[in-house]
């Protein structure tokens, strides 16, 4: 069905800029390199996967929670390795179902072809062809607003924007008559002042465009700058979920330089506090991204961050939205133990049933496990961990680097004195004590203990917001983490869901010990710490004189 399109041309007449009054902190996340050294286009993903596309390879990429190492999938059919095309992507959210879609399931853009993949393992299957979108930059969103039904949204280069049903039947939404690579829509907020609820999206005409659902275009919403090349419109949203409890958010950098590689950069969730309902627009011609806000009047824009000499290309929030799989990590244990359980020993069951459970146990066996962790949580931890036990790091150190034994070791802060008290310069201002334990399921109790070794200092170092305990896969437990005024020892219990590694953060305040009276005699003092019952769990940390 064509519809009408009606245009309003506007040079972003309530938009003032703010300048460069921010700067977000990204981290290298996931290398991800293939045919003529080219890296990712498309970025999706959920609380529990993450999903990449490549610009010169077909393949649908996995994403590691761990190590970011990519793996692929599945091959998008069409064009062989070599040809280059900027495959965008997008996962179903729950409220797609209103327009008849599965949500979890991951679409993929390519030229006028749309796919769809069924998670896990698919398969990969054509969805729907456009009468007329282009031959690439095709870019994809899903409508969380409901202004369009929920449905999928499709911006095509030759101007035109598609919406687009669960059963593939697509309906032209507007025709834009600036063909300059229309891509990366998004659906703003309602609460986006005049341009709620309306699709916005980005050309190389440096500008971010807005379409109702009536069919009615304000050409030039947003100018974002000479030469920015905007890409994509992102909102942030109220809510924010985490990759592994990490990352909140993912940009996808085709090509580096000057410090930059190719592969996903991952900002946190302290990046964007106080910022939800704003729009991020990142800009390939520049490596910046902006920060659009509605101040209740008229817009503002920020500089948000820039990767240096990085070529921006897509980019997702991690969508709260999308549902976790109803089999998460039980179907995948419980199947493999029974079935090699019933083939291999049924034939000699009363032998083979005694020993069968032994490792089962481990997991099944909820009882048992209760029971040993509610009589004596401290010892059940005992088994020695795998790999490094604990670690002190400096700040914006994250769980998985501590995981894969990528994080740097902090081995000392730094202070000054003045009038024999130690001065308000104490250096890092925080730092991080980490420990690996091995619990059964249910409740699990352990104490990290503070200790100066050097015998001339009594501060000790309090701790604060930021400390919190992970599962092996990084993501968060729910804990609860006090410490006695007295002697500064920390009380860390949580919840396990089911046996295995849980990694404890501590973080401290460094200037906890500013105003008190300086180190004597010498001027370093020796810290360890360590926690009760976990044996390699010290850590030590120098305290020395500027």
């Amino acid at each position: 069905m064509k519809r009408k399109t009606t245009i309003s041309l506007t040079i972003a007449a309530l938009l003032s800029l703010s300048g460069m009054v921010y700067a977000a902190n990204h981290v290298f996340f996931s290398f991800i390199v293939g045919t003529f050294s080219a890296g990712p286009i498309g970025v999706a993903g959920s609380p529990d996967t993450l999903f990449a596309t490549q610009f010169c390879d077909p393949q649908l990429l996995s994403i590691d929670c761990i190590t970011g190492l990519p793996s692929p999938i599945t091959t998008i059919p069409g064009f062989p390795s070599g040809q280059c095309l900027e495959r965008y992507m997008a996962v179903a959210p729950t409220v797609s179902a209103n327009a008849g879609f599965a949500p979890r399931d991951i679409f993929i853009t390519q030229g006028n072809e749309i796919f769809r993949f069924t998670q896990p393992a698919g398969p990969l299957v054509s969805f729907t062809s456009l009468p007329a979108c282009g031959n690439d930059h095709t870019g994809i969103t899903f409508d969380h607003v409901g202004t369009f039904g929920n449905n999928m949204i499709l911006s095509c280069e030759n101007g035109t924007i598609w919406s687009v049903n669960g059963a593939g039947t697509s309906s032209l939404v507007a025709t834009l008559p600036i063909n300059i690579e229309n891509e990366g829509p998004a659906v703003a907020p309602l609460s986006f002042g005049p341009f709620g609820g309306q699709v916005l999206m980005t050309n190389d005409n440096d500008a971010v465009n807005a379409v109702r659902n009536d069919g009615f275009v304000t050409l030039n919403a947003f100018v974002i700058g000479a030469g920015s090349g905007p890409e994509s419109v992102q909102v942030i949203p109220d809510t924010l979920c985490t990759f592994c409890a990490n990352g909140t958010f993912f940009q996808a950098v085709e090509a580096g330089g000057f410090g930059s590689f190719p592969g996903l950069y991952e900002y946190f969730p302290a990046d964007f506090a106080g910022f939800g309902g704003d729009i991020l627009v990142p800009c390939e011609g520049n490596s910046q991204i902006v920060r659009i806000h509605f101040n209740g009047s008229g817009y503002d824009m920020f500089f948000f961050d820039a990767i240096v000499g990085g070529l921006l290309e897509g980019s997702g929030f991690i969508d709260c939205n999308i549902p976790s799989p109803t089999p998460t990590p039980t179907p995948t244990f419980t199947p493999t133990p029974t079935p090699t359980a019933t083939a291999t020993f049924t034939p000699t069951p009363t032998a083979t049933a005694t020993f069968t459970p032994t490792p089962t146990a481990t997991f099944t066996p909820t009882p048992t496990a209760t029971a040993t962790a509610t009589s004596t949580p401290t010892p059940t931890p005992t088994p020695t961990p795998q790999g490094h036990v604990s670690q002190i790091t400096p700040t914006g150190t994250t769980c998985r680097e501590f995981a894969r034994g990528t994080a740097e070791t902090l081995s000392n802060l730094n202070y000054s004195v003045d009038g024999g008290k130690v001065k308000n310069n104490v250096t890092p201002g925080v730092f991080f004590y980490w420990v690996s334990v091995t619990v059964p399921p249910g409740n699990n109790v352990f104490t990290i203990t503070e200790t100066i070794t050097t015998a001339n200092f009594t501060g000790k170092f309090n701790f604060t917001s930021g400390s919190n305990v992970f599962d092996s896969s990084c993501n968060g437990v729910s804990n609860t983490i006090t410490q006695n005024a007295t002697t500064k020892d920390v009380t860390v219990s949580f919840n396990a869901p089911v046996a295995g590694t849980y990694i404890i953060s501590i973080k401290y305040d460094s200037k906890s010990i500013v105003g008190l009276p300086a180190p004597s005699p010498g001027t370093t003092v020796h810290y360890d710490f360590a926690t009760t019952g976990v044996p390699g769990s010290t850590s030590g940390l120098d305290l020395i004189k500027n």
